[in-house]
């Protein structure tokens, strides 16, 4: 059995009440990393064991492979779970629980069913998934996604009558079941000129966005900073189009970075070997083209290239959501995740981890006309950073915009300007230093930072050198906070 988080066990109590008050269309959202399929299969155990017929529809392989395995997991017998799914073995037509593909499901007989899940259901507004909802009107919908949004500002009001949303990001990453990225952007310069390029269907068209992306300063730019601030993490890039992603992988190739591509005609056998050379490490970077943006499921890796300039929130959010889960290395330290967003997408729709209202509501009848969150500013060394911080957790920039120290004099109050970011850095270093030659922990070079400057050290700056830590349980400290 799969033991619940305290969220989970809420979100599953809340979507058992919104359906004894009525509701037959349940809409329940939760980031990306979650485990909105951990929800759906404690949902479906407790619905067999009330002898109730269940549904489970998706649009990839690879969420059909996941919600059957949890389902499992979670103590679903397997002679009770059944694929529709073309190829698939595990055809059971008399099981009570039935996980299909949608495209598999237009064109087969439809099972019974009292409970339809959907999942991503973000797309439940789609033909292929409105026709199948139309066949069980008797039956209680519930729709699992982490993006609720339509790129065309419609809502999901039509498919679902009440939404649950099950926890923020920001307690998500406070409770630790996510991490919170850093996030890097360039400069407008660097970013692909998209004044010609028009919009269909509330996006980018597909065919000229790929034209104004696909040139090579742009892709070596992307070889560059990948170079200078991913550490050698495993990495995932999210191209416009197929020869964009080969592109992007070719570039990586000539730069001596093991690298890889895969796009929707790469055979389910070959991406699953690339994905497990990824995860081990034999490849550093998959750049694919509309593959991995969901249902995939690799928390070993931490760093995401956004190549691909997207009005959507929700596909933007879904591709920088693969990164999010926590991971530790072989030596057991957590890895933090980071996106090079070469696309703009976080001056656009905000950070990745900033909390968002949601609504079943199209966006034209929003009365606040709100839908995405702060956004952003770079900071000098290509950090993307909230509007409010003063300053950089990066590089340590000052950015002005909090209130300065006022020093007495005898006639007069003189403003005393913050510290530059090389003073902050010469007293680091000292501070450093002297932590080395007294064998001093870390934490009390950075408490004495602390003390003078009012923050903690940039993450540039380097730690105290563990082999000279001693042990102390009288200062405790987190390193930036």
């Amino acid at each position: 059995m799969i033991a619940l988080r305290p969220y989970q066990l809420d979100a599953v109590e809340r979507v058992r009440r919104a359906i004894r008050g009525g509701a037959r269309r349940v809409l329940v959202a939760l980031p990306t990393g979650g485990g909105k399929t951990v929800i759906a299969a404690h949902v479906i155990e407790r619905a067999v064991a009330s002898s109730k017929r269940v549904l489970f529809i998706a649009h990839r392989r690879e969420l059909i492979h996941q919600c059957y395995r949890k389902l499992v997991e979670g103590g679903v017998a397997e002679a009770n779970v059944g694929v529709l799914m073309a190829g698939d073995v595990r055809r059971r037509p008399c099981a009570s629980v039935q996980v299909a593909s949608i495209d598999t499901l237009r064109h087969r007989a439809k099972p019974l069913a009292d409970l339809v899940i959907v999942d991503e259901a973000h797309r439940a507004l789609a033909k292929s998934y409105r026709d199948v909802a139309a066949l069980y009107p008797e039956a209680v919908h519930l729709g699992l996604s982490a993006t609720p949004y339509r790129a065309d500002g419609k809502g999901l009001g039509d498919a679902y009558d009440d939404l649950v949303v099950v926890a923020t990001p920001s307690q998500l990453i406070a409770e630790g079941f996510l991490v919170e990225p850093r996030v890097f952007t360039v400069s407008a310069a660097d970013l692909p000129d998209l004044s010609n390029v028009r919009t269909q269907r509330g996006d980018y068209d597909e065919r000229a966005l790929a034209a104004a992306v696909d040139k090579q300063p742009l892709v070596g730019n992307i070889v560059e900073h990948w170079q200078r601030l991913a550490g050698e993490r495993r990495t995932v890039a999210f191209a416009v189009s197929v020869e964009h992603s080969k592109h992007i992988a070719e570039r990586f190739r000539e730069a001596g970075v093991a690298a890889e591509h895969l796009d929707g005609a790469t055979t389910p056998l070959e991406r699953d070997a690339i994905l497990r050379r990824l995860d081990r490490g034999e490849t550093r970077i998959v750049s694919n083209c509309g593959v991995l943006c969901e249902g995939w499921d690799q928390p070993s890796v931490k760093c995401c290239i956004l190549a691909r300039p997207t009005k959507s929130v929700g596909l933007y959010l879904q591709q920088a959501g693969r990164i999010l889960r926590p991971w530790h290395d072989e030596h057991g330290e957590p890895v933090s995740a980071i996106v090079l967003d070469h696309a703009g997408c976080a001056a656009t729709h905000g950070l990745p981890q900033h909390d968002r209202e949601l609504t079943l509501e199209s966006a034209a009848k929003r009365s606040d006309g709100r839908r995405n969150a702060p956004r952003t500013k770079s900071c000098t060394c290509g950090a993307a950073l909230a509007p409010a911080t003063r300053d950089c957790p990066e590089c340590g920039f000052d950015f002005g915009g909090g209130s300065v120290v006022p020093e007495e004099a005898p006639a007069s109050l003189v403003e005393v300007p913050r510290a530059s970011i090389d003073e902050k850095r010469a007293a680091w270093d000292a501070l450093s230093a002297k932590a080395s030659r007294l064998a001093l922990r870390h934490a009390w070079a950075v408490n004495r930072y602390r003390e003078q400057f009012g923050a903690a050290p940039p993450r540039a700056f380097p730690k105290v050198p563990e082999a000279l830590e001693t042990p102390s349980s009288s200062e405790l400290v987190e390193w930036d906070l």
